[in-house]
């Protein structure tokens, strides 16, 4: 054969190999530890669910254990974006656009640290390192309005009909 098509056809066999790998990164990752579990006074059993178990652990004389917890933050699964992926490879857009969608999807999350002390109870003393921002204004009460719409569908649909 031609060199020219063999190198056509290895071409297009790469485009399509790689044309998924965006929907692929999308859909894989690691879930966002819940914060609201971890605080002071919790239990060991519970932070290790969150974060998993400790990169380090460093034990002092007086009973206590620092241990050292390391994770990936905003890189969880995503269906909906893998959907847009899906969407725009349908569309010529997406094939040119794979190279972009799956930077994009290199670049998600990133990396952190949390310290844990704890105490001979193996509860927690003291935390140190990463802590999430607050939660905004606007999703506290979108999400009561929320929770104020189900009640009210609850209700509509558990009403006797007449």
């Amino acid at each position: 054969m031609a060199p020219w098509v063999v190198r056509a056809v290895l071409g297009l066999w790469v485009m399509l190999v790689l044309s998924g790998c965006s929907v692929g990164m999308a859909l894989s990752g690691s879930k966002q530890p819940n914060f609201n579990y971890i605080t002071v006074g919790a239990p060991r059993n519970q932070v290790e669910a969150e974060l998993g178990h400790p990169a380090a652990t460093h034990e002092s004389t007086d009973g206590k254990e620092e241990a050292v917890y390391k994770y990936e933050m905003g890189n969880s699964p995503n269906p909906g974006r893998a959907w847009v992926y899906v969407y725009a490879w349908l569309t010529i857009l997406g094939i040119l656009g794979e190279p972009i969608y799956s930077l994009i999807e290199l670049n998600m999350g990133h990396d952190e640290e949390t310290r844990i002390v704890y105490g001979p109870d193996n509860r927690i003393l003291e935390i140190h390192g990463y802590t999430p921002p607050p939660v905004s204004k606007v999703v506290i009460e979108s999400e009561e309005s929320q929770e104020k719409y189900i009640e009210r569908q609850r209700k509509s649909l558990s009403a006797p009909s007449e």
